[in-house]
């Protein structure tokens, strides 16, 4: 009698083995997979975002240390009022920027994103359309300062859009900061 007692209480797992079934299915961790494919995602988004933040103080540095100058034996000297080409790569980074943001695919910053990309092609658009004065060789010193220089004064042919622009990127690259802390 005994015995029949213990077969017929052994029904608390599959096959009546306990020792072989994991735990309950329904309750599992994190999925490891998706956790990482976003963490990935997300430091791929910041690091595209830091690429534009690094080309665009690639146009504050011109502004603040090439308006005026050129090469000379002892590194840059005083050449006034030839910034034609200054002016060009100024235009040629900010063509960039505005491709590596159309190349830029997030939804969670997609907002900021198209802000900043506005931003780039209104600064391409001002510099562009200002091709009179700055498209010369002879582009003048207070010329190429009203485009790229964002402290300078007289910001109506650019300089106005490039601090708009850089006012933007700084807050993408502070929202691609938030994404990856919380990703």
């Amino acid at each position: 009698m005994t015995l029949f007692l213990f077969i017929s209480c052994n029904n608390s797992g599959k096959d009546g083995n306990t020792s072989a079934n994991s735990a309950d299915e329904s309750v599992k961790g994190p999925n490891l997979t998706e956790i990482s494919k976003k963490i990935t995602e997300s430091n791929a988004v910041v690091l595209a975002v830091k690429e534009i933040e690094t080309l665009l103080s690639s146009i504050d540095e011109l502004a603040t240390k090439a308006i005026g100058q050129k090469i000379d034996a002892n590194g840059l000297g005083v050449q006034a009022n030839q910034n034609g080409s200054l002016l060009a790569g100024a235009y040629a980074i900010s063509t960039l920027i505005t491709q590596k943001l159309s190349a830029l695919n997030s939804e969670d910053l997609k907002e900021k994103v198209a802000k900043v990309k506005k931003c780039s092609e209104d600064f391409t658009n001002k510099l562009k359309n200002g091709n009179a004065q700055l498209g010369l060789a002879a582009a003048t010193d207070d010329n190429a300062k009203a485009a790229i220089l964002k402290t300078n004064g007289t910001n109506d042919k650019g300089a106005k859009e490039l601090k708009d622009l850089s006012d933007s990127v700084e807050s993408l690259v502070k929202a691609a900061q938030v994404m990856l802390t919380n990703s």
